[in-house]
C-alpha cells in the first residue's frame, strides 16, 4: 500500500482493512520525507464500516503531526468523524479496557470519537 486512498480502494475490493493498513504503515516509515507527504494526500473512498474513514483521517492526522509534516485537508472534512456521535472502541472493548483507551488514545483518534490503544500506530 502506497496511499492512505489506496487502502481504502483495497478494502472496497475485499481486503481486510487492518493488515492493509499496516501494510501502509509498514511503507510509511521506509519512505522518505517527501514521499510521505504524497502517501496521505489522497482523499479515502467511503468503506463499508463507518469508522473506516475517520480511522484513516485519524492516522493521516497523527501521521503528519508525529512527522512535522502538515495534515490533509481531507482529514477535517464531515465525514472523517464518527456519525450519530456514538464512539468506537478498538478490539470491542468494555469495562476497563473502555476507560484505559479513553486515556491513552491519541489526541487525533480522540478528536474523531476513536479510542484506540496509544501504539495503534506502531509497528515492529
Amino acid at each position: 500500500m502506497n496511499s492512505i486512498r489506496e487502502v481504502s480502494l483495497a478494502t472496497r475490493a475485499g481486503g481486510d482493512f487492518y493488515l492493509l493498513l499496516g501494510d501502509l504503515l509498514d511503507e510509511f516509515y521506509r519512505a522518505k520525507p517527501e514521499t510521505r507527504v504524497e502517501m496521505l494526500r489522497g482523499r479515502p473512498e467511503d468503506m463499508t464500516e463507518p469508522e473506516f474513514v475517520p480511522f484513516l483521517a485519524a492516522t493521516a492526522h497523527k501521521l503528519a503531526d508525529d512527522n512535522g509534516l502538515i495534515p490533509p485537508r481531507w482529514a477535517f472534512e464531515r465525514r472523517c468523524y464518527l456519525p450519530g456521535g456514538k464512539p468506537y472502541f478498538a478490539c470491542g472493548a468494555k469495562g476497563d479496557l473502555r476507560l484505559l483507551f479513553m486515556y491513552k488514545s491519541p489526541a487525533e483518534f480522540k478528536h474523531r470519537n476513536l479510542f484506540v490503544d496509544e501504539n495503534v500506530l506502531v509497528r515492529v
